[in-house]
């Protein structure tokens, strides 16, 4: 049993490594402008409202499919019931991430090869999901089995997964078509049929108790609520908010809708090419997840970085999978550094700097400004790293001067970090295809 143990940590060291770091995350902070929201769905449980927690105030944030609220409000009650210490009700909270964390980890290793396991700890993506909290991780983790079971050709389970997908974030929804479009394809319509059956059958599932509890509360909140808002953090269509200073009356009205247009026009083209090809072997398979997904994070109005961790897995399926024609390592190199520039250097350069000389950010979803230092103070505690790092440089005269003038220029940086970001998306689709066309 011991030489077992040994063998295994031998042979897993990396993971091992990987779950210290995402246990540290876990108890250490979340992001609680978001978690606050996730509360009160916990709140509707606790008072046995829990099917009408769609129907909730209008200044409550529920604009989530069903499978988030289940999933947190579930390991939230576990947490609760077995401690008060709010490290270990963090730790147990966020158990689903680190899990998910975790299967995608096995996954690609048992697929593709221990250096995809590697790739996938590298990379920042996951560890910042578990440190501030969002439920991307579960829905890559769908994802990528969706995509996987699709290469064996077992489109109902492939179904089932990417439909689990569209229940944590429901601009998913764009990848049910995929086995639905093979199987029109190929003119098995009792296929498609069954696809089409298996997609209603596990969406209904979860949604028919919050639907018939309140329908029109529920398709408000799940397919309208970011209807009014205006683009927001890594997002193209931010850069007019940032440019204007976040004076949100100095740019047009129909910047919170326009996104959707271009959104539409490239999935449409995107399923055409699709039809037009061949074969769909696990190549062309990837081409088109790793393209629709590029789409979503390019066109979409809320340009979180969270929403990259649905990117992650697939890009290292290709470098994996074309690692001779790859050769410059230029590929590798910006999968890793990219991420970390457009997530901790950003944030650095804009709410840590605001923390820093106690100024505020703005919070475009709720269109206020809120004090930087607060959020993160309620996102940690006054005892924690990245809180004494606030006050270490406040301390110093010369730091002080520098996050002085990153704060006062913080559009500016969020104008050029959109831009760097957006810029590495469309190298990678065009890697892509690039390399497609040499098969």
């Amino acid at each position: 049993m011991g030489h077992r143990l040994a063998g295994f940590l031998k042979n897993h060291v990396e993971i091992v490594v990987a779950n210290v770091i995402c246990v540290l995350l876990a108890i250490s902070s979340w992001n609680y402008y978001d978690v606050r929201y996730f509360l009160e769905w916990y709140a509707y449980f606790s008072s046995g409202r829990l099917l009408y927690v769609y129907a909730s105030s209008i200044y409550d944030k529920i604009a989530y499919p069903p499978l988030p609220v289940l999933i947190f409000v579930s390991a939230h009650h576990v947490a609760v019931s077995l401690t008060g210490n709010i490290e270990a009700i963090r730790l147990i909270d966020k158990l689903p991430l680190i899990l998910s964390f975790n299967a995608i980890y096995f996954i690609l290793r048992k697929q593709y090869g221990r250096k995809a396991g590697m790739l996938w700890l590298v990379n920042i993506a996951g560890y910042i999901i578990i440190s501030g909290y969002q439920f991307d991780l579960i829905a890559a983790l769908f994802l990528l089995l969706g995509y996987v079971e699709l290469t064996r050709k077992n489109f109902l389970r492939s179904t089932v997964y990417l439909t689990l997908a569209t229940l944590v974030k429901q601009v998913l929804a764009v990848f049910i078509l995929i086995p639905l479009l093979i199987k029109l394809k190929n003119r098995d319509f009792n296929g498609l049929l069954r696809v089409v059956s298996t997609a209603a059958g596990v969406g209904l599932i979860f949604v028919t108790p919050f639907l018939l509890a309140d329908p029109y509360a529920f398709i408000n909140r799940v397919l309208f609520f970011h209807a009014a808002r205006y683009p927001q953090e890594l997002s193209l269509f931010a850069i007019p908010l940032y440019a204007t200073w976040y004076n949100v009356n100095a740019v047009p009205a129909w910047l919170v809708w326009i996104w959707i247009i271009p959104l539409a026009i490239y999935t449409l083209l995107v399923y055409l090419y699709f039809l037009k090809e061949p074969v769909y072997d696990g190549k062309v398979l990837l081409k088109y997840f790793i393209t629709l997904i590029v789409g979503l994070l390019v066109f979409n109005k809320i340009g979180g970085f969270n929403y990259f961790t649905w990117l992650v897995p697939f890009l290292i399926v290709f470098i994996m999978e074309n690692a001779s024609r790859l050769s410059n390592h230029l590929f590798e190199t910006l999968y890793v550094s990219i991420p970390i520039i457009s997530s901790v250097i950003y944030y650095a350069t804009t709410l840590f700097a605001a923390a820093v000389v106690s100024s505020e950010i703005f919070m475009v979803e709720d269109l206020n400004w809120v004090s930087a230092e607060e959020v993160i103070l309620r996102s940690t505690s006054a005892s924690s790293l990245l809180y004494t790092l606030v006050q270490a440089c406040r301390s110093n005269p010369l730091l002080n001067i520098l996050f002085t003038m990153l704060n006062q220029s913080k559009p500016v940086s969020q104008i050029f970090f959109t831009l760097l970001y957006n810029a590495y998306l469309i190298y990678i689709l065009k890697e892509t295809w690039a390399i497609a066309k040499t098969r």
